[in-house]
């Protein structure tokens, strides 16, 4: 009994390292699976996160735009401050917020400012532009207004934009169909994420996300 119990210790020992070699081989796939998908969903995760939180930004503030708020003052581009959380809306952050107050030009616009001739008839065109944070992170997808256009409150004259092709809301008639005497309150938003680029994003403004929100 004693030897046969001898040559089965003895089998069992030689059977051991083929076993420890093959779960060492399944733990290392296992591992190069298992890892690079634990990291990809909770950065997907990490992402969505602060995706939901720019948007809800973006559809705060442009709550409050359309409602008359005036984001020109101080205070209130505290308030957007305030409501961005994580990002920070400031001149050198990582977020901008773009406000502009569109409309279409008729011929009556042209007539109460004027002119004799009216180059932007029937163009929807930018009657003001308020930016909050890093101007620099991404212009308008609708144009950027000429400062020389724009006051101290963001408001450009009906003199202006009636005839200045630079004022000229480009693409916006896809996106809403103003009606004469209509305003559209349009907020736009970018918000850097350079730690999450590697999960896609806005790759030609370095992997950020835009929201555009129209009221």
């Amino acid at each position: 009994m004693r030897a046969h119990q001898r040559v089965r210790r003895g089998q069992r020992d030689r059977l051991v390292p083929h076993r420890r070699g093959s779960a060492m081989i399944e733990l290392a796939l296992l591992l190069g699976i298992g890892i690079p998908m634990l990291l990809g969903v909770t950065g997907v995760g990490l992402r969505l996160g602060r995706t939901i939180q720019a948007t809800q930004v973006v559809r705060d503030v442009g709550h409050m735009y359309a409602l008359g708020t005036d984001f020109s003052l101080a205070g209130t581009q505290d308030i957007a401050r305030t409501l961005s959380g994580s990002f920070s809306l400031t001149a050198t952050g990582d977020a901008v917020l773009m406000l502009s107050r569109v409309v279409k030009v008729f011929q009556t616009d042209c007539t109460a400012a004027g002119l004799q001739t009216c180059p932007n008839l029937n163009q929807p065109v930018l009657a003001q532009r308020i930016v909050i944070g890093n101007a620099g992170l991404r212009s308008s997808q609708y144009g950027t207004p000429p400062a020389v256009y724009v006051d101290t409150k963001g408001n450009i004259q009906p003199a202006e934009y009636c005839k200045e092709s630079t004022l000229i809301a480009g693409s916006f008639d896809s996106l809403m169909a103003l009606e004469q005497g209509q305003s559209a309150w349009l907020v736009e938003g970018y918000f850097s994420m350079p730690d999450l680029n590697l999960l896609g994003g806005d790759q030609q403004h370095g992997g950020g996300y835009y929201a555009r929100l129209v009221f």
